[in-house]
């Protein structure tokens, strides 16, 4: 039975859709059978991570009850699965006349993630992906507006009497001005599960449209989503470098000591 989970942020620009999709990636890679469902019904990203033609049917043609939810699962180059939402203007159009909850219930036994990229901002579609999921992960920036964004996030997950699994703190910069962890996770009285640097190879892995733990795995922001998987999954599925270790060993076979 597949776990669900929803990733949310209280505003647009913070990255949800490129740490859902990296995310779904870095499942899949480590060998678990997923799916990347693209639930922004208005501005759709997910497709434009990767080369899914955005001209085929999509969830749209799915929640107006048009065509089955199996008729959008597309295959991406690096192997994911993906339900990709639609890049037409029309699509804003779409009357939502089916549940994604609903829909997702035959996909359930398939796969052991599915993996939700949810709207921005609070409105219909993102009470939508969020009905539809077991678990929400917050995603967010160091800084005010974006952490004031994501408690009322919170507090609609709550209403939705959904399982908050933490928050992550995306484009982190490591400057004085950005906001310490301790204190976002006080405000938002939430644990911060993942740290992503702000790191230009995400910038350039967009443009490749390939995630970037496929497209730079060493990278540091590859490196420190992995790392959130270890956290969600709560398994050892990407070993994390210990730098420090290995010079120190390093250091001990020059000498002669190593045994």
């Amino acid at each position: 039975m597949a776990r669900v989970i929803a990733f949310v942020s209280g505003k647009g620009g913070v990255g949800k859709t490129t740490t859902a999709v990296n995310v779904a990636q870095a499942l899949f890679d480590s060998k678990k059978k997923v799916l990347l469902v693209d639930a922004n019904v208005t501005t759709p990203n997910v497709s434009l991570h990767y080369s899914i033609n955005p001209g085929g049917f999509s969830l749209h043609e799915v929640l107006n009850g048009k065509i089955g939810i199996e008729q959008v699962i597309y295959k991406t180059e690096t192997g994911l699965l993906v339900i990709p939402g639609g890049l037409n203007f029309d699509n804003l159009k779409t009357k939502i006349k089916k549940s994604l909850a609903s829909m997702l219930l035959s996909l359930m036994d398939k796969f052991d993630y599915i993996i939700i990229d949810a709207g921005a901002g609070l409105g219909m579609e993102t009470q939508m992906a969020i009905r539809a999921c077991e678990e929400v992960v917050l995603v967010t920036n160091p800084e005010l507006p974006a952490i004031t964004d994501a408690l009322r996030a919170k507090k609609l997950a709550e209403d939705l009497r959904v399982n908050l699994l933490g928050v992550v703190l995306n484009k982190k910069t490591g400057l004085d001005f950005d906001l310490k962890d301790q204190n976002i996770a006080d405000f938002l009285e939430l644990p911060i599960i993942g740290d992503i640097p702000f790191d230009i190879n995400v910038s350039k892995s967009i443009k490749e449209r390939i995630p970037v733990v496929t497209a730079y795995p060493l990278s540091k922001a590859a490196k420190a989503i992995k790392k959130l998987v270890n956290i969600i999954t709560k398994e050892e599925l990407y070993i994390q470098d210990k730098p420090d270790n290995a010079f120190f060993k390093w250091i001990k076979k020059s000498l002669g000591l190593n045994q």
